[in-house]
């Protein structure tokens, strides 16, 4: 039978849901204008609901871990921490890994042609 190994907190991998990872994710990259335009973000990258109730349980659980913080009242109000952002990096890495199968494929400049950018506009 196998083992089961849980990753604790003393351990450098941080342990956090996907869900808790995307909500990071969002608060990480731009500040949302509101709490609705968060949970629409989220639900856009979900391709289902979410809710203010689910984004708030998952900002009360990040803010335990010391991985956010809030400066206002409201769920957009959050930012990550200085440890948050080193989660999230660590996760992002290790997702992308973990996708690649090990076996180094997906490189950053191949990720970056897939990007369906708009053209920056020649100002002569």
């Amino acid at each position: 039978m196998a083992r089961i190994a849980t990753i604790h907190r003393e351990h450098d991998v941080p342990s956090m849901t996907v869900f808790e990872l995307a909500v990071a994710s969002a608060i990480g990259r731009q500040r949302p204008r509101d709490d609705t335009h968060l949970c629409d973000m989220l639900s856009d990258w979900f391709q289902k609901s979410v809710s203010a109730v689910d984004v708030n349980w998952a900002l009360s659980r990040l803010e335990e871990e010391g991985w956010v913080s809030s400066y206002g009242a409201t769920l957009s109000d959050y930012q990550l921490t200085p440890e948050g952002i080193d989660c999230v990096t660590t996760l992002y890495g290790g997702c992308i890994r973990m996708i690649d199968r090990g076996l180094g494929v997906l490189k950053v400049s191949y990720l970056l042609n897939l990007l369906d950018l708009p053209k920056e506009q020649n100002n002569d």
